[in-house]
């Protein structure tokens, strides 16, 4: 249930989610604080929102800095559906504790470790339970880590101690991450709306298939 063969759309846009989603090759649909402010609405109507323009997982972000804030706010993200919503929770101290107590609650609740920026974090996070985690390829590169490196790593370790725990890469500016980041070992990837478009738009691909229908043309022609 939890393979990597269909990736993620990052994105709170109504628009967006159902002019992607009708591609029919996309697993769910992740989200976080700064991807709901740009919508303008409360967390909660967004969320039923994506839920009825969408299929598969919806992953929301639990916010807060102490272990009781980020915990309330997991059980107030759960109450939206039990069903379809996962969890994001940030891959600091009060988060970790936060993943392996949501894990004993209820171990079927689905979770993604976010701002995943090392080996360490990710292996934590995979041993307190987290049925994902979310290392941020750009944010790697703008601060000098090399996320292919780092992501390598955490699959050989992941697959070595047979932790069920997969990579779903996050934070692209290009597609090229994105190829490498899978080639390097991650599962999966959640990408922006630009970045699924950049992946199909290839002009070498337009201009081949312009000609195709141009010599279509020309043979309807003549017979």
């Amino acid at each position: 249930m939890l393979g990597g063969s269909k990736m993620y759309l990052d994105t709170a846009n109504i628009e967006e989610i159902k002019e992607a989603f009708s591609l029919g090759i996309l697993k769910g649909v992740t989200t976080n604080p700064s991807i709901l402010l740009k919508e303008g609405k409360s967390r909660a109507k967004v969320v039923k929102e994506i839920l009825e323009n969408s299929e598969g997982t919806v992953f929301v972000q639990a916010i807060g800095e102490s272990y009781d804030d980020i915990y309330r706010d997991c059980q107030e993200i759960m109450n939206l559906d039990s069903n379809r919503v996962a969890l994001k929770i940030p891959a600091c101290f009060n988060g970790i504790k936060v993943i392996k107590q949501s894990k004993t609650d209820n171990p079927n609740t689905i979770i993604l470790a976010t701002a995943i920026f090392s080996v360490e974090q990710a292996l934590l996070c995979a041993l307190a339970g987290s049925d994902f985690v979310a290392p941020y390829v750009n944010r790697m590169e703008n601060n000098n880590i090399n996320p292919y490196e780092v992501i390598t790593k955490i699959r050989k370790i992941f697959d070595d101690r047979n932790l069920s725990t997969k990579i779903l890469a996050a934070s692209f500016k290009n597609t090229n991450q994105l190829v490498d980041i899978l080639f390097a070992g991650a599962h999966t990837a959640t990408i922006s709306c630009d970045v699924l478009v950049n992946m199909i738009d290839k002009q070498l691909a337009e201009a081949s298939i312009k000609i195709f229908n141009k010599d279509w043309e020309k043979l309807q022609n003549q017979i």
